[in-house]
């Protein structure tokens, strides 16, 4: 019988060592079942090494546990791991592994989920509405990252070596390589926000754009926003978490993989902005405290509010459901898109309220602004995210280089010009 807990490197694995041990001999034909767990690096591996050797020395179990099928891993998983994640992310969790169940079935075991079963699950992915159009790069990468989530904690947990939705060396059209696109949206310039906030009647709705366009708040920040958040004295605007009252819900900060960075930011305020936040903040006692809310809004609020605190359903619903933060807002998209026709704005894009926010960016980035300040603005815990306004083809960009090239040629003209006269 093999009792000695092995230690090995392979160089050619993504995790290189291998610690490995042997389970009880079977009672029919006295083999014993081989198991093993990766490591990227030394250290790691030869601390399980000593760990898993004392373990069966003081007579643990040999054997890994009874195999893990997929239903006993989503529950686990949702245990674990989606408790604090905001209603909305659980519900896109949920949407990933209803579609997981239904491919596989909750008894399949998941160690016989190999890496040509996670890209046949990713190609299939189709609309679940029934409509004939391709499901979006987007709505694919979600998926594929719910299930990386997923698997990954079966790695962790030490049911499976490897997470089969992990993307193979070199496998280039692999469906576990994703590249989402963003859909287009329509970059609004300055001059263009200067037009809109000719149109709009009162000064609450100019902060909220103020906020949005000049701040890079998410609409959702915007309308949740209390006047003593606003620092008048330094020009700043602090976006932090604010507990449920009686009569006002919780604030929950959109946060990035809940970093420290998404949950709570402060940003400069343009000097342009100021009067219109001013007169917005005098205001705001009558919506209790709230910036951008009418007080006949904040009385809808207040009452779908006091439904949702009792547990009963609420606006409208057939079922209680958690509160969001866009919960906050009504009709100020349909408003804006009345606007902006007003102010003759040509919209080349589908406009969202989301839209100005991506403007701030896309404004920062094509003036100069380090991606890491933009990320902090913005509150991206990733700079990659904000990477999308710097790779981001807009005319600016282009009227740019093409001014450069221009000034190439000019120069080149000049010195030929210079020489032919010497």
């Amino acid at each position: 019988m093999k009792t000695a807990v092995g230690l090995r490197n392979e160089s050619k694995r993504k995790l290189p060592w291998l610690v490995y041990w042997w389970g009880d001999p079977d009672p029919d034909t006295g083999q014993q079942r081989k198991y093993s767990q990766s490591f990227k690096y030394k250290a790691d591996a030869k601390a399980f090494h000593a760990v898993k050797q004392a373990e069966l020395d003081a007579g643990g179990p040999r054997d890994r546990p009874a195999e893990v099928t997929l239903g006993q891993l989503f529950d686990e998983f949702t245990k674990a791991r989606l408790e604090h994640l905001s209603y909305s992310s659980q519900q896109c969790y949920d949407r990933t592994i209803k579609q997981l169940r239904a491919h596989f079935g909750g008894g399949r075991e998941i160690r016989k989920i190999a890496l040509r079963h996670a890209e046949q699950f990713m190609a299939g992915r189709k609309r679940m509405d029934g409509r004939p159009s391709e499901l979006s790069s987007w709505a694919k990468a979600q998926h594929l990252k719910h299930c990386r989530a997923i698997f990954g904690a079966a790695v962790e947990w030490g049911y499976i070596d490897r997470n089969p939705f992990s993307p193979p060396r070199g496998g280039g059209n692999s469906p576990l390589r994703i590249k989402p696109k963003s859909g287009p949206w329509h970059h609004i310039t300055p001059e263009e926000f200067t037009l809109l906030l000719a149109e709009v009647p009162t000064a609450r709705l100019r902060a909220a754009y103020w906020l949005m366009y000049g701040c890079g708040l998410r609409p959702g920040e915007v309308y949740n926003l209390t006047a003593d958040r606003i620092d008048f004295a330094r020009r700043r605007v602090h976006i932090e978490n604010r507990a449920a009252t009686e009569k006002l819900p919780p604030f929950r900060i959109k946060a990035d993989g809940q970093s420290t960075q998404g949950k709570q930011r402060s940003t400069p305020i343009p000097e342009a902005a100021m009067d219109d936040l001013a007169k917005a903040a005098a205001d705001a006692f009558k919506s209790g405290g709230l910036m951008c809310m009418t007080p006949e809004r904040f009385a809808t609020v207040k009452r779908n509010w006091r439904g949702c605190s009792a547990g009963i359903p609420w606006g409208g619903r057939r079922h209680h459901r958690p509160w969001l933060n866009s919960d906050m807002i009504n009709n100020l998209l349909r408003d804006t898109k009345r606007y902006m026709k007003r102010a003759g704005v040509d919209l080349t894009a589908p406009l969202t309220l989301t839209t100005f926010r991506k403007s701030f960016g896309q404004n920062h980035a094509d003036n100069g602004t380090p991606p890491k300040t933009l990320a902090q603005l913005l509150g991206h815990s990733d700079v990659k995210v904000t990477m999308q306004f710097y790779n981001r083809v807009t005319d600016a960009n282009e009227r740019a280089a093409a001014a450069v090239t221009d000034r190439i040629f000019a120069q080149a003209n000049q010195q030929r010009i210079q020489r032919d006269a010497s």
